[in-house]
């Protein structure tokens, strides 16, 4: 860019010598080449720091890495590349047959445990039933042992043998511990009954929530668009082997998003770079177009200042001077822009309220610039 307003310094000068006839001599030549210094430096310092200019601009493109939840391999994979889809839209697909086989052995135990459940029921009942009959039982047993115990006072005049006495209170003692026997059996069916999640028996609910899971995933083994947007680079095939690892995405899905521009600026101007300021945007791939735009951001950190903590001692970026601080800018909508591929390089500019005549000069270096992006040699 200086090299332009040299040229362009360079082109008046000879412009007035010519128009004004002034003489080539050695007090000519060095005033006008002190004069340009002098002028062209300041227009420069002032200009740069005040309207800032970066070479280092790009169209920003966040893209998703698809990774799959199961494993298996590929049965099936989407013709539709580079095209844009929509949310919901296939992908691809692996084969179900283990997934399924999971679902429906969970639907058979639920179908077993929902019958359990009724035969533990029809034993509630039966049980309760049984405890009844040995109710009547032990009644019975306890009054014939009690009619023996009393007719057994009088030894002399009872009717009844020592050993008819002992056997009445046995089988009335066993009659006893039968019924309690049948008391407990029907509490512990009856806790097995109880033994609920919400309303739902716990063994049933248990399985149905596995179901969940298991649907889940057999649902997952048909991968989808995750929202609008479209599959670059596919080199997914069917036959191969995937599994859910998150350093091995099997696709990289770009979806639908503005185009914004991120450029670096040097630090000498961090002060003067702020939100709203206007903008303007030269793509190399649009020659002679000039678009404007606004800053959105400034970023709050500068890219290659991260550290992470590690287990030896970590020193500055080695260019830590040149890292930039980025700026976010916000083209106005164009369909030429939208035209570009994703990733493309720009060149941009930022007019700040400060010094705001010049601006008018970095406008004019900014379409120059652009006007130079017709021509290019290939080596």
């Amino acid at each position: 860019m200086e090299l332009l307003l040299l040229l362009i310094y360079a082109a008046i000068c000879i412009c007035i010598f010519k128009l004004f006839k002034i003489p080539l001599n050695k007090w000519s030549v060095p005033t006008a080449i002190l004069g340009g210094v002098i002028l062209l430096s300041g227009l420069v310092l002032t200009m740069n720091y005040n309207h800032p200019y970066s070479e280092r601009a790009q169209m920003l493109t966040v893209t998703v890495p698809i990774i799959p939840e199961v494993q298996g391999t590929v049965t099936r994979v989407t013709q539709d590349t580079n095209k844009m889809l929509k949310k919901g839209d296939f992908l691809f697909s692996i084969d179900p047959t283990p997934y399924q086989s999971k679902v429906d052995v969970i639907k058979g135990e639920i179908e077993t445990a929902q019958q359990n459940v009724e035969v533990l029921k029809a034993r509630l009942a039966s049980q309760t039933a049984d405890i009844e009959q040995y109710k009547a039982n032990r009644d019975l047993a306890l009054k014939d042992a009690n009619r023996y115990r009393e007719g057994s006072r009088d030894r002399m005049k009872s009717p009844f043998t020592d050993q008819e006495v002992v056997s009445a209170q046995e089988h009335a003692l066993a009659a006893q511990a039968q019924w309690r026997s049948a008391q407990a059996k029907r509490e512990q069916t009856k806790a097995q009954l109880d033994a609920l999640v919400g309303s739902e028996n716990a063994t049933v609910y248990k399985l149905e929530s596995s179901l969940k899971e298991a649907q889940y995933y057999l649902d997952r083994t048909t991968v989808r668009a995750p929202e609008a947007g479209y599959v670059t680079q596919v080199l997914l095939k069917p036959g191969m082997f995937l599994r859910p690892l998150p350093l091995r995405p099997a696709m990289v899905f770009v979806p639908e998003q503005k185009t914004d521009i991120y450029a670096a600026f040097r630090q000498n101007s961090a002060l003067r770079l702020h939100a709203g300021d206007k903008a303007e945007v030269v793509f190399n791939g649009l020659p002679g177009k000039v678009f404007p735009g606004t800053v959105k951001q400034i970023l709050p950190v500068v890219a290659n200042s991260s550290f992470q903590a590690q287990g030896f001692l970590q020193g500055l970026s080695q260019n830590a001077g040149l890292d930039g601080i980025y700026a976010d800018i916000t083209l106005e909508p164009n369909s030429a822009i939208d035209a570009l591929p994703k990733g493309t390089t720009a060149q941009a500019a930022v007019y700040t309220e400060h010094v705001e005549h010049l601006s008018i000069l970095r406008k004019i270096l900014l379409r120059m610039t652009s006007w130079t992006h017709y021509l290019y040699i290939d080596h």
